[in-house]
């Protein structure tokens, strides 16, 4: 491994530049749906050589940089086929969410190299402070421009569930923080200057924390299944509606018909709660009486219609991305409006500036994008529907945001409505479905998912995946909601304090390790 090491410090910038997009491409392949995890340590070994041989912070940065670059275009290349659900419009934008967006994440994986490279760190130390830099610019993807959170790294295990048990103590963040740090260790085998002997340890290390993490996670799921809330029978229905015919006002009643026909399906079950997925009904169900009445007509005794549908205020001329829990007798019992929007697809940010510059006349696609209204901040998080327990209401997107599940009251369960019908057969779905899927295990509770097309399922408090549909599938899956552990999470009562100490933690090693080595050989 030395003599590839010695290869690559030797190549052109040009041929590292290439090297570092294509390791960042295969990262792209270790995450959600293929789950190729043996490519991480290929990946992040490369990417530290690279960084090793960097002569100025220039060449630091962009290792990092087209390291980024290639891994956001492969892992996040779904985002441009929602811009052909209306091509017409908006097909001359995809370059942005394609290859600008790419670019300007992979700034902060570049900053990540930078940072390491002016540390002067050296061998094991390097790998330290590395994978903690790593982990402080996720933070910053995460919260920067109302955040991204997408693709951490640690979201490759979502397929091996004993090793994503660890997200109920150090959350999906930490295990990223692991899951860098595991994969960097192998350069150690090719750097001059390291020991075998540190090399060994090192590749200890690893071994040892994989099966560590492994034994927890097979000793923590119990091989019994999770008891379920006594009467709360759930219907989910995913009505599989194309995106391209999801707003054609000739389709609309259509749209709400097949919903109320797969609720009504008889199979032998007695479903109470029928959970329909975002935006389900295609009118403004809060403030439609009529309507109320005749959706009220199907529901069981004692039971409720959870669904998505967009909201208005028509005194304010404010319209909200809103989940309704519509009662028996036609009353709508509770409504949670969605709190984190996505940029350019709920909202148009900088629209005055995009005015006042002239930028709106340029490209008239983003001037003519709706805007969703953001709720006060201390809006309601939790909702109540009659005879279950309080739930944490998440609409699509907000899921991915593992800090912001937390709520000003509890909840016993988490109720997820999406519609990835935006993105056809791609990948996309998929990631959505692993992130949502941590959650649940990160709080120690079921989640219940509805999609209009997407993933369909109830994923219980340790993450198992009950019954579910497929992608592209039209159908209903009938189910009990489980409990929730009886004792919270570690990570549910401390949150993000807990991966923000592993790496603050990390980082001090790694610089203690680099001074006590300075100091050994003065």
């Amino acid at each position: 491994m030395t003599a590839l090491n010695a290869w690559v410090s030797n190549l052109s910038q040009f041929k590292k530049s290439l090297i570092a997009f294509v390791l960042g491409v295969l990262v792209a392949a270790a995450l959600p749906p293929l789950n190729l995890i043996f490519l991480l340590p290929v990946s992040f070994t490369g990417l530290i050589w690279i960084l090793s041989a960097a002569k100025s912070r220039k060449q630091a940065f962009f290792a990092g940089w087209w390291f980024g670059w290639g891994q956001f275009i492969a892992g996040l290349y779904w985002i441009g086929v929602a811009f052909t659900v209306d091509a017409k419009t908006h097909a001359l934008l995809m370059p942005l969410p394609v290859l600008v967006l790419p670019a300007f994440l992979a700034i902060l994986s570049g900053c990540a190299t930078l940072l390491t490279h002016v540390s002067r760190t050296r061998s094991l130390a390097r790998v330290f402070v590395f994978s903690g830099l790593w982990l402080v610019f996720e933070y910053i993807r995460g919260v920067l421009f109302t955040g991204f959170p997408w693709n951490a790294i640690g979201y490759s295990w979502s397929d091996i569930l004993p090793i994503l048990q660890t997200t109920a103590f150090i959350g999906a963040y930490g295990l990223t923080l692991f899951t860098v740090f595991l994969s960097s260790l192998p350069a150690l085998f090719g750097e001059v200057g390291t020991s075998r002997r540190t090399a060994t340890l090192s590749l200890l290390i690893t071994t040892g924390l994989f099966v560590t993490f492994y034994s927890i996670g097979m000793v923590r799921i119990p091989t019994s299944p999770v008891k379920n809330f006594e009467a709360a029978p759930l219907r989910l229905v995913q009505p599989n509606i194309p995106q391209t015919d999801k707003w054609k006002p000739d389709l609309l009643l259509d749209h709400l018909r097949k919903l109320v026909e797969l609720s009504l399906i008889d199979n032998g079950s007695a479903p109470r709660y029928f959970i329909w997925p975002e935006t389900a009904v295609p009118y403004y169900l809060t403030t439609t009486k009529p309507l109320q009445k005749e959706l009220s007509q199907i529901i069981p005794s004692g039971g409720a219609i959870v669904t998505g549908a967009p909201r208005r205020d028509p005194e304010i001329r404010q319209y909200w991305n809103s989940l309704a829990v519509l009662g028996e007798t036609g009353e709508i019992l509770d409504i949670y409006d969605k709190q984190h929007l996505v940029p350019y697809g709920e909202y148009m940010p900088l629209r005055s500036v995009m005015a006042a510059t002239g930028l709106a006349n340029v490209i008239p696609a983003l001037d003519q994008m709706s805007d969703f209204a953001t709720p006060d901040r201390s809006a309601k998080k939790v909702i109540s529907i009659p005879g279950l327990p309080p739930a944490r209401a998440m609409i699509c997107y907000e899921i991915v945001f593992p800090w912001e599940v937390a709520a000003e009251t509890s909840f016993s369960w988490i109720l997820n409505i999406t519609n990835d019908g935006w993105f056809g057969t791609t990948s996309g779905p998929y990631q959505h479905f692993a992130m949502t899927r941590t959650r649940a295990i990160e709080q120690g509770v079921a989640v219940v998912r509805a999609a209009n097309t997407g993933i369909s399922a109830i994923i219980g408090p340790y993450g198992r995946v009950g019954k579910k549909l497929a992608l592209n599938e039209t159908g209903i899956i009938d189910v009990e909601l489980p409990l929730p552990l009886s004792d919270r999470t570690f990570y549910a009562r401390y949150g993000e304090a807990v991966p923000i100490f592993l790496v603050i933690a990390f980082i001090g090693i790694g610089i203690g390790i680099h001074r006590y080595s300075r100091k050994s050989l003065s």
